[in-house]
């Protein structure tokens, strides 16, 4: 297709992206704490003033949707999503800008190249890092993906103008993208968009149904028909097509979150287990995973099940109060009050504040028969929260006035 991007950043008169230099943003995704230390302090050294980090491959995603980088240096250590994950939905998703990606690699072979280029990625960087190596590796890098000859530009373009409603002007792109590449599923997943946001579900069905037959690989195609048979209430279809994403790319878990939603939401649990069991079979110990894994245990008041894999996501992030919070109701809906008073207190130490905790922690007082104490408390969070009418009702409703002592 090189020549005919030629022809199309021309047709499409595409923006030069931003011109190498120190004034770049730099974002460097790393599980390994002295690799991103090694690569921001070399960086800077260079005059790179603009340099973040993140440790995992959804902070990264997340980042890179909070403000995007001009150059994304990606490890290929993450556990989930993967770097390959991470390329796919920079690629496809509209909220996503896709820059400069470098992938931060063990040494690779051949075919290992092959694929990272067919992939998308710009360039390498081989680990253990050179430090003479990484000024050029960034600015071939970026030579690359500036190249006419390059069409990753005229895909962001087609995705920008999506993102700005320019619906003609993206379908123009991508009817012209579809054309010049006879077996790529890309360009009809956003002819697909387009049409939804036309209110044409039907035309959008056929073209994501193309994009299938084009590469029946492609995730982004199935997890797209799952989204539009879910808008059609067609459940079944949905977890199957949802189900396909997940088993192209089990790694990746924004597809569990889609799919386990809808299934949560429909009251079907058991089949929200099965998808979840797909990770844990594909040995992906994500944090999110083993928290809903939890959930869906408490939901069908398995409580000794549910606790076991809420305690092992508050172990993986023990700074993550939600995933605390819902231990302690899990402890407090088996019973086991105990247990559930000190989780809470544990939350508190961190975030004294916190006001859904102290509202849970009074409920749980008064259960304990310790009423005075959850009226105190229930006050304590007046206090701060005047207008929190729950607390208000629950001081009456434990024989209390809400007004202050």
């Amino acid at each position: 297709m090189n020549d005919s991007a030629v022809d199309l950043y021309k047709k499409f008169q595409v923006a030069e992206p931003e011109p190498f230099g120190s004034n770049l943003d730099i974002l460097i995704a790393d599980p390994q704490s002295d690799v991103r230390l090694i690569l921001t302090h070399h960086l800077q050294k260079l005059g790179f003033a603009n340099v973040r980090v993140a440790k995992d491959g959804m902070a990264a995603l997340l980042e890179m949707r909070r403000q995007p980088a001009n150059i994304l240096l990606l490890s290929n250590e993450f556990d989930g999503p993967t770097a390959m994950d991470i390329i796919q939905e920079l690629r496809e998703d509209p909220s996503l800008q896709r820059d400069v990606v470098i992938l931060c690699s063990n040494p690779l072979v051949k075919p290992e190249v092959m694929l990272g280029l067919e992939s998308g990625f710009d360039d390498f960087l081989i680990k253990p890092i050179i430090p003479n190596e990484i000024m050029p590796k960034i600015r071939t890098a970026h030579q690359v993906f500036s190249s006419h000859k390059n069409p990753e530009r005229i895909y962001e373009f087609a995705k920008m103008a999506l993102k700005l409603n320019e619906l003609d002007h993206a379908e123009n792109v991508y009817s012209e993208l579809a054309k010049q590449t006879q077996h790529a599923a890309r360009p009809y997943v956003g002819l697909a968009r387009i049409a939804l946001l036309r209110g044409d579900p039907k035309g959008a069905m056929n073209f994501v149904k193309t994009a299938i037959q084009k590469n029946p690989k492609y995730t982004h195609a199935h997890s797209f028909l799952g989204d539009l048979y879910l808008a059609e209430k067609r459940l079944d279809e949905a977890l199957a097509s949802y189900r396909e994403a997940i088993e192209l790319s089990p790694l990746n878990v924004v597809r569990y979150e889609v799919a386990t939603e809808a299934l949560l939401t429909a009251g079907r649990v058991d089949e929200a287990i099965s998808i979840l069991e797909i990770a844990t079979q594909a040995k992906f110990e994500n944090p999110f995973i083993i928290e809903r894994l939890g959930y869906c245990y408490f939901q069908k008041k398995e409580y000794q099940k549910a606790a076991k894999f809420l305690r092992q996501a508050v172990h993986a992030e023990p700074d993550n109060v939600s995933f605390m919070n819902s231990l302690a109701i899990c402890y407090r809906d088996a019973n086991l009050y105990d247990e559930a008073l000190d989780t809470y207190n544990a939350i508190l130490k961190r975030d004294n504040e916190n006001r859904s905790v102290m509202f849970n922690k009074a409920l749980l007082l008064n259960m304990m028969n310790r009423t005075e104490e959850a009226i105190k408390l229930l006050k304590k969070v007046l206090a701060k929260h005047p207008d929190f009418q729950k607390a208000k009702e629950k001081i009456v409703e434990f024989g209390g006035t809400p007004d202050a002592d």
